[in-house]
């Protein structure tokens, strides 16, 4: 699949009527640098839940 990541996500998360999508966050301050811009644009267009998930630096 090529294209957009966040609207990839969007569209495939409607095609399977998905409830839910969860998404990888970076821990750092503020909406922007928690969430970054791809899952920012997720959390905003989707029509279904989001969650977004801390990840851990390694």
């Amino acid at each position: 699949m090529w294209g957009v990541p966040k609207q990839e996500i969007i569209q495939v998360a409607d095609e399977q009527q998905a409830d839910l999508i969860v998404v990888g966050s970076h821990g750092r301050h503020g909406l922007e640098l928690l969430l970054g811009s791809t899952a920012n644009a997720i959390l905003h267009h989707a029509n279904c839940d989001v969650i977004a998930v801390r990840l851990r630096d390694a």
